[in-house]
């Protein structure tokens, strides 16, 4: 069972205190989504985009240092092209473009925990990566796509999330994606997904639990066409 799609407000009492304490540079935030309309519209149904933006309206709400941007992505398809948002909703964490952290879907439960850990990371500009996955992250040049396949009341999936963007910030090359599983059935189908975590990286070279930091940056040189050293 997964939390409601809202914090309440002893949770968002909680998340004011910890950004209050922890945030230190400003965060940016960009949430694609629908705009609602009376109209219903084939293939642009988003049940969760409305839940999506009202709680990532509250994260935003918690902090100052937190600069949240809402985009219609019907109403700016060229935006959305530019930055490869390829589904709503879809949250960037990070001012990066092309976006090198993406949550896909409604973050719920530890998700939302893997998002506000995300946030709190990058603020303070830190990561608690190992020195020698950080040596090896530099020797890759050529862009790795990572997508970890996630569901709300799956803690392990929501650490191999925030393992995922700690890497993508170690390198500019490194791109990581999060897709809540619940919200797009017809992806984990078309995917053959059978278990979360599951790690796909550029397509080809997959990864289930359990996902550890140092099993995850191998199949990332892998996936870069190099051997681990």
């Amino acid at each position: 069972m997964t939390q409601p799609a809202t914090m309440s407000p002893q949770q968002r009492n909680q998340l004011r205190r910890t950004f209050r304490k922890d945030l230190k540079a400003p965060v940016k935030l960009r949430l694609f989504t629908r705009t609602p309309s009376p109209i219903s519209i084939p293939g642009r149904d988003c049940p969760s985009c409305a839940q999506t933006r009202q709680l990532i309206e509250e994260v935003a709400e918690s902090s100052p240092k937190i600069d949240l941007e809402v985009i219609d992505f019907y109403g700016e398809p060229q935006t959305a092209q530019d930055l490869s948002v390829a589904r709503i909703p879809a949250i960037l964490i990070g001012n990066d473009e092309p976006p090198r952290m993406v949550f896909y879907g409604i973050p719920l439960a530890y998700q939302m925990a893997a998002i506000v850990e995300t946030i709190r990371s990058v603020s303070r500009g830190t990561s608690s990566l190992q020195n020698d996955s950080r040596r090896k992250l530099r020797r890759i040049s050529r862009p790795v796509r990572m997508q970890v396949m996630v569901t709300p009341e799956d803690q392990a999936s929501a650490e191999a999330a925030c393992l995922a963007y700690s890497l993508s910030r170690e390198s500019a090359n490194i791109f990581a994606e999060a897709v809540q599983l619940r919200d797009f059935p017809n992806l984990a189908r078309s995917l053959g997904i059978q278990e979360v975590p599951t790690v796909i990286l550029n397509e080809f070279h997959r990864l289930t639990s359990p996902v550890t930091e140092s099993t995850l940056v191998e199949r990332i040189l892998l996936a870069a066409g190099l051997e681990s050293s």
